[in-house]
């Protein structure tokens, strides 16, 4: 019972990020940053907008159409962006204007600030954020509307089909260090961890590395020495050898093989005949629900040696 349950809870969390992870990556290549909070921006216009989105405007229809706040309206379509880290709708910070509105609800755009309510996008301490007006967006610039003049506009989303001349065209990328101050965002290795919070910043990872991990491997020396894996070495060399907390297959990928491997010392605890500190990968002599969940950051998701 005790394993079933586990199943219940585990198995949809891990296959979900592992889709993601698939969905994501080219074919032929290592799976390597679906979850990466430095993305570009992407807006869409819909109905509601998903968890992970920012309703930054709302708009009355799709085409010809008049716009509102996103917590001033009541229209029924929104213009949804990807909510990457330290993005808001605040007017303040690090930010810049999407449009002014004539009023919060029921309103005209306009581009060149002529009227007093702002919908705005805002990022974290050191985020870029800009947004500028043009017949087609420059590269890396997401479209989240077009309007038909740089005042009392009216406004319609980014289809192609019956849109308006002028695109407005927003940039933003997350800060990739969002609880320490970076303003240079310097990043050596090119991963989405910005040098002054990622604790190899020569080695790039698809997972943040915590303080004293000497192998870069996403476990701290001092963890692995408990659990028994070799904190010297990021991926195993031969399926004998436990270098990857994770990868309890030691076949340098983390799958289903993996969480699979918890069935026999689950629920164990230390002394118990079925308990292994090898999956007590948060260490506290016993080997639970925690432990599994260790997975998920690094399902599928595959190790090298450098």
């Amino acid at each position: 019972m005790r394993w079933a349950a586990l199943l219940a809870i585990v198995l949809p969390a891990v296959l979900c990020v592992g889709a993601a992870v698939l969905l994501s990556a080219p074919s032929g290549s290592k799976a390597s940053s679906a979850s990466a909070p430095a993305a570009n921006l992407t807006c869409t216009v819909k109905a509601s907008c998903g968890v992970n989105e920012l309703p930054v405007l709302r708009m009355s229809s799709s085409g010809n159409a008049h716009a509102g706040t996103s917590g001033g309206s009541g229209y029924g379509l929104m213009v949804c962006c990807t909510k990457i880290s330290g993005l808001s709708t605040q007017c303040s910070g690090t930010h810049d204007v999407v449009l002014s509105l004539s009023g919060a609800d029921n309103a005209h755009v306009a581009s060149d600030g002529s009227y007093a309510t702002r919908a705005c996008l805002s990022g974290g301490d050191d985020s870029a954020v800009d947004c500028t007006y043009a017949g087609e967006c420059p590269p890396d610039y997401a479209c989240l509307a077009t309007i038909s003049e740089s005042t009392n506009a009216h406004v319609a989303d980014c289809d192609g089909v019956s849109d308006y001349g002028i695109e407005v065209c927003c940039k933003a990328l997350a800060d990739n260090c969002p609880t320490l101050s970076n303003p240079g965002q310097e990043n050596q290795d090119g991963d989405q961890w910005g040098d002054a919070c990622d604790n190899c910043p020569a080695t790039s990872t698809p997972w943040l590395v915590p303080s004293g991990d000497a192998d870069c491997d996403g476990f701290s020396s001092s963890g692995e020495a408990a659990i028994g894996t070799d904190p010297g070495d990021a991926c195993p060399d031969a399926t004998s050898d436990d270098a990857w907390p994770p990868d309890t297959t030691n076949n340098t990928i983390v799958n289903i093989l993996d969480v699979a491997k918890f069935r026999i010392p689950f629920g164990s605890c230390s002394g118990d005949p079925a308990y292994n500190r090898r999956y007590d990968l948060n260490p506290n002599d016993c080997i639970n629900i925690l432990d599994v969940a260790k997975l998920r950051p690094y399902f599928m998701l595959q190790c090298t040696n450098p």
